[in-house]
């Protein structure tokens, strides 16, 4: 690999539109290469791979199969994080006891998707002294594990998860014990799944002629009573407690059909066993409805929770902060506590809560997230720094909080990831079901009022009137649908796009204006190396260059430091750094490292070489050795993998394109613009987030679709019919958008869009089947042929033949 990065120099340019797309050798993601050797798509799935053959867990890849992961991020834990975790181990330790010998933690861990996950972190925890146990809950994305207090050193564990890929992160107990709906659902399924086993068993014997005794015959009906009304105070009390609120508040929910379908079964069956009707005896139909009902639902909130959590284990959130009180004393208080005039100490890496007034000397803070640039602003004491900025100092900074959490703007931010529960998509089926309910209680009716003119009796109306509810089920609605749907965001997890809020899909149907924002979201988060020749250079300067190159830019958090890491990693694999080597940020300069007598230095050329001649140029950046300079970097925006071809294919069908960025620099924003083959006309740069917002609702906030990644796009995020998001990790940027996309690559989009489009006319075949279903079915009802048997036929046929059709997805 020594030429790859020069001979990329020319190749990744021009050519890379053209490559061919390779797998991913660790994560299996397809990528475009930027270099003939390249295996990886990002430097994360290269230092993980590694250390997974080099450390003889080769067998992952044999279990691990065709599957596709995410994209690894490899992250090094904080030093607030460590903090706060030293501090729940040692709560852990504390309360073991002589009847409980072990120390037990909850740990919620991005990227936990399959069993080949689940072998490597149990081989990973065995390697550690003192390790007894672990569990692997892959659904919730939570790691439990016990050890013996005093042994086991869980801090380097954290660390040795968060280097293999798996972001480590601590768990409160309510939210380990939070329970989930699908969880609780599942008990009632199983329960219903028995007792409609149990009432088919007892009604197989009159369905197949089967000779027995009047008295046997009373008693397996009675056994079929018995167990249809369990199925329906276990099955149907879940869409009763949902029914009637909706019917309350003069609105129509997926349950209202359901349990009309469920309470029409089982009166008529009642009624027939009261008055020996043995036509209307359809205790079966409403066990077995109500197992299959509440299999659609339980499949539906299965997948979409199972989303939210592996969204969530990855999302960092704030939860805490170290305050100073007026004795000088550091204490852990959670953000809810912040007050007007606290003293806050902010840790290297770690996010501000609040608004506050630097008291530390100058200081460098990231606030890529909120103003959506990556170049770090340097704040001088007694400066107003806002809420959400990042401390990118090596040293702890202070801060006097000018307000108090509770009610903040990101306080909101983090709040809004409760829509997400809200959010199931039934508003997508309300039209159908006012329509679908009209018209079947109107068709019922009609027979009923029919029948009994012809005067064939009240009991044969009543039959009739019952049969045309009980056939007439929602089996598209309640089983298909939530099939299509669960196959269908499996799929597109598989690439990398994860779906927040169902009721996106029936959003997706109005869009006509694509509006992006730039830095972050066309372009890739770390900047690109123009002349990969420098690293050449280095190389062929010797080991001692290098690994100095190597210990100024790992942990770096500023972009060019940032950029030089990943090339280096994907080049040269992870490299063991001195221990011993102390590294220093000087705001506004660079880093510094000190190795006996030799003095390296990354950053501004005047700085780094002591020319005070020299001038500064923006993404330049110089790599000295006692004052000579060694090597000069320029690094560049990077367009994301495809975009060009992506933007011009979704032109191309007709939809609107436009970049709105908050970028100042307007000709770097034409200029990208230009290399993604946007017109002049289709650009805004220099703007606010409230000018984004302003010009989304002027093209049709009902007709547009945002992609955008930082704290300054949250207006234009909500402004918009639909949004989505780069995979960030930062809950309060994820929980705004209602899809969410990782890699490096831009191909998200347009698979949504061919999604919604493969979904559409599933859903119109699912429909077509289900009409013709009824049609059938409630002809035979209306023409007073149907019984017991024939309804215990036809529903499972429909619903098998409309699973089969969402299937195909």
């Amino acid at each position: 690999m020594k030429n790859s990065l020069s001979q990329s120099a020319s190749k990744a340019g021009p050519t890379q539109a053209s490559a061919e797309k390779r797998e991913c050798t660790h994560c299996g993601n397809l990528f475009l290469p930027r270099f003939e050797e390249e295996k990886f798509c990002c430097s994360g799935c290269r230092v993980v791979h590694d250390l997974i053959q080099s450390g003889g867990l080769g067998s992952f890849y044999d279990l691990l199969g065709r599957k596709v992961l995410q994209p690894a991020s490899v992250q090094s834990l904080g030093r607030d994080e460590e903090e706060e975790l030293r501090e729940a181990i040692q709560e852990a330790e504390s309360k073991v006891t002589s009847n409980e010998t072990a120390a037990r933690l909850a740990l919620r861990i991005g990227n936990l998707s399959c069993t080949a996950c689940v072998w490597l972190i149990d081989h990973l925890f065995r390697q550690h002294s003192g390790a007894l146990k672990i569990n692997s809950d892959t659904t919730r994305s939570i790691l439990t594990i016990w050890w013996n207090p005093g042994e086991l050193d869980v801090v380097n564990f954290v660390q040795t998860l968060n280097q293999y890929g798996y972001p480590a992160s601590l768990l409160t107990d309510e939210e380990f014990e939070l329970p989930k709906e699908s969880r609780s659902l599942l008990t009632r399924l199983g329960v219903t799944a028995g007792l409609a086993m149990n009432t088919m068993a007892f009604s197989l014997p009159s369905y197949l002629g089967l000779e027995t005794s009047d008295q046997l015959s009373r008693l397996f009906t009675l056994v079929s009573f018995a167990s249809a009304s369990l199925a329906l105070a276990v099955g149907g009390s879940y869409f009763f407690q949902r029914a009637l609120p909706a019917l309350r508040a003069k609105t129509l929910h997926m349950d209202v059909p359901i349990s009309l379908g469920l309470i029409a079964a089982f009166l008529g069956s009642l009624a027939g066993l009261i008055f020996d009707l043995e036509g209307m005896l359809y205790f079966d139909f409403v066990a077995t409805f109500a197992f299959l009902m509440l299999g659609g639902r339980w499949m539906h909130l299965r997948l979409l929770e199972r989303n939210r959590q592996q969204l969530w284990a990855r999302e960092k959130n704030i939860t805490s902060v170290i305050r100073i009180t007026k004795s000088g004393e550091r204490e852990r208080v959670s953000v809810e506590r912040i007050k007007e005039g606290d003293t806050l100490e902010l840790a290297h890496e770690g996010m501000l809560p609040v608004d506050a007034i630097l008291a530390s000397d100058s200081g460098s803070l990231q606030l890529d997230w909120i103003t959506g640039e990556p170049e770090p602003a340097t704040f001088h004491e007694g400066s107003l720094v806002p809420a959400g900025a990042k401390n990118s100092n090596s040293e702890p900074i202070r801060l006097i909080a000018e307000e108090p959490f509770a009610g903040t703007y990101l306080a909101t931010l983090f709040d809004r990831a409760s829509l997400d529960a809200a959010d199931d998509g039934s508003a997508e089926q309300t039209n159908i079901l006012k329509y679908y309910l009209l018209t079947v209680i109107a068709v019922a009716v009609a027979g009923f009022g029919f029948w009994l003119f012809k005067g064939a009796g009240g009991a044969k109306a009543l039959q009739v009137l019952i049969s045309v509810l009980i056939v007439s089920c929602p089996c598209a609605l309640g089983l298909a649908l939530p099939l299509l749907n669960e196959i269908l965001l499996s799929k597109l997890k598989q690439k990398g796009i994860f779906i927040r809020r169902h009721s996106l899909w029936s959003r997706l149907s109005s869009i006509r204006f694509l509006d992006f924002d730039k830095t972050g979201t066309l372009t890739e988060p770390i900047k690109r190396l123009i002349n990969p020749e420098a690293i050449d250079d280095i190389e062929k300067q010797g080991e001692a260059t290098l690994n100095a190159l190597v210990a100024l830019t790992t942990r770096n958090t500023h972009p060019i430091g940032r950029a030089l890491n990943d090339i280096l990693l994907r080049r040269f694999g992870a490299k063991k750094i001195d221990p011993d080597a102390v590294v220093s940020a000087l705001p506004g300069k660079g880093v510094e490292l000190i190795d006996g007598n030799t003095q390296w230095r990354l950053g501004r050329e005047d700085w780094a070489t002591g020319d005070k001649t020299s001038q500064e140029q923006k993404g330049h950046c110089v790599f000295s050795k006692n004052g000579s300079a060694i090597a000069r970097f320029e690094l560049g925006e990077s367009i994301r993998d495809g975009a060009k071809e992506e933007l011009q294919s979704l032109e191309n069908t007709g939809y609107r394109i436009r970049i709105l960025s908050g970028d100042p620099d307007t000709t770097r924003v034409k200029s990208t613009a230009s290399d993604l083959g946007l017109a002049s006309e289709q650009v805004f740069s220099n703007l606010t987030p409230e000018a984004k917002a302003e010009l989304i609702a002027d093209n049709g906030s009902q007709n547009s679709l945002f992609i955008g990644d930082g704290g300054n796009d949250s207006l234009a995020l909500a402004a918009a019919a639909a949004s989505g998001t780069p995979a960030t990790g930062i809950k309060a940027i994820e929980s705004q958008a209602d899809f969410v996309f990782t890699g490096r690559g831009f191909h998200a989009i347009g698979l949504l869009f061919e999604a919604a489009k493969r979904r559409r006319k599933l859903i119109l075949a699912i429909f077509f089947t289900a009409i013709l279903y009824n049609l059938i079915a409630v002809g035979i009802c209306l023409a007073g042929h149907m019984n017991p048997l024939l309804a215990a036929i036809l529903m499972p046929l429909s619903s098998i033949v409309t699973t089969a059709i969402a299937a195909r997805v």
